[in-house]
């Protein structure tokens, strides 16, 4: 029988595990992860999470009795701090050992951290985990703290922002770019929601740079700005990118750039290990080059795709990336990838609060963007047309 260990609980590894069993594998598996928590949703911490009065709770991927019933050996509160290809063997921080035939890498991403004076402030914090989570809602709902100040105008920011701005704080956002995240929507689709939150109160500083953090006894105070301006401040979120968890892959001689790097069936350079999730860097049909796609349904998907692989069946019909965000009164959406696109069409004959946004290469649809028009995220979805296939996407 074939042990199977995955590396990360979160949703690409707890969706790999639950593959494995639906595609039929019946060895061993077992998924391990360093938090002590049940396996947990992650996107609800940015969220409605933060706005709750009363102590909330994590919302688990999956039931107790599902990892049992499963034959899932859920290995929590445990740290792989080496991976020695050679003996097929995983050295844990305790000093444990543990074998496996097949390995997949699905440990996720951290947080960029703040590299500028005053950033070991207290009062400053970063979202990516439950314990993050916990200390930042314990923040915000302090009454002492009136004044929010978050650097980064990505998909955390915006969404910390919103739940700030609901929990009456006077928020600031500063942004490095001309415009919220740019990354992962097109100028038409942020300048709607851009002022959607200006209406909402949320005041955003564009291409300014961070100088520094000033403090008052050890706690931050205010943001200072390259050109001097001081922006009083309580809290301080810095909401600037993820980085991929590669320490492991690297020092085991993955090869990685800008995350794991994987094929088309997420195989690594290392045939026997696999990679899924943030961590993981592959082609696309639906772009060029090999992005990085940190969303739960990429991490899903590529759950599917390694499970195929491992399994020998076939491999999943390729879709379109899916991504969602709730931005104050706003469901933000969209399919496909928001680039190499020559052309955007707006449709206006929708309501002032809705919005659909169609980026198109050539005669192609490549991506399409919507705001408060839940239903149409699927029909596009189905409209996405691939690029032309290139080598690429096998490595």
């Amino acid at each position: 029988m074939e042990n199977i260990v995955i590396i990360g609980d979160g949703v690409a590894g707890t969706n790999a595990a639950a593959e494995l069993r639906k595609r039929g594998f019946e060895g061993t598996i077992r998924l391990v992860g360093e938090e002590a928590a049940l396996p947990y949703q992650r996107p609800p911490l940015s969220k409605a999470w933060l706005r709750e009065t009363n102590r909330p709770q994590a919302t688990p991927l999956r039931s107790i009795s599902f990892y049992a019933d499963n034959r899932i050996d859920l290995m929590r509160a445990r740290k792989v701090v080496k991976i020695d290809r050679r003996k097929r063997e995983l050295l844990f921080s305790d000093g444990g050992t543990t074998q496996y035939d097949t390995l997949i890498l699905a440990t996720g991403a951290s947080p960029r951290r703040l590299d500028l004076p005053g950033a070991d402030l207290q009062g400053i914090h970063y979202l990516r985990d439950l314990g993050d989570a916990a200390a930042l809602r314990q923040a915000l709902t302090n009454p002492d703290c009136r004044d929010v100040s978050i650097i980064g105008a990505g998909v955390i920011g915006l969404e910390v922002a919103s739940a700030a701005v609901d929990l009456g704080k006077s928020v600031t956002i500063v942004e490095a770019a001309a415009r919220p995240m740019a990354r992962v929507a097109s100028p038409a689709t942020t300048n709607f929601v851009t002022q959607k939150l200006q209406e909402a109160g949320v005041i955003f500083l564009f291409n300014k740079k961070v100088e520094r953090i000033g403090a008052d006894r050890q706690r931050v105070s205010s943001v200072i700005l390259g050109d001097r301006t001081r922006i009083k401040t309580d809290l301080v979120m810095a909401g600037i990118g993820a980085s991929p968890n590669v320490d492991l892959a690297i020092a085991a001689g993955l090869e990685c750039d800008g995350g794991i790097c994987v094929d088309a069936d997420m195989r690594t350079s290392e045939p026997d290990i696999f990679a899924i999730g943030d961590c993981a860097r592959g082609g696309t049909i639906f772009a060029h080059g090999q992005p990085r796609i940190e969303t739960v349904h990429n991490a899903t998907i590529q759950a599917q795709m390694a499970a195929a692989a491992i399994c020998g069946k076939e491999r999943p019909a390729p879709v379109p990336p899916r991504f969602w965000s709730d931005l104050k009164d706003m469901r933000v959406q969209t399919v496909g990838i928001s680039t190499g696109y020559d052309l955007v069409q707006r449709d206006v004959s929708k309501l002032p609060s809705s919005l659909e946004v169609h980026l198109i290469s050539g005669d192609r649809l490549v991506a399409a963007e919507m705001v408060n028009l839940p239903n149409r995220q699927s029909a596009l979805a189905k409209a996405i047309s691939p690029r032309a296939f290139t080598a690429d996407q096998e490595r």
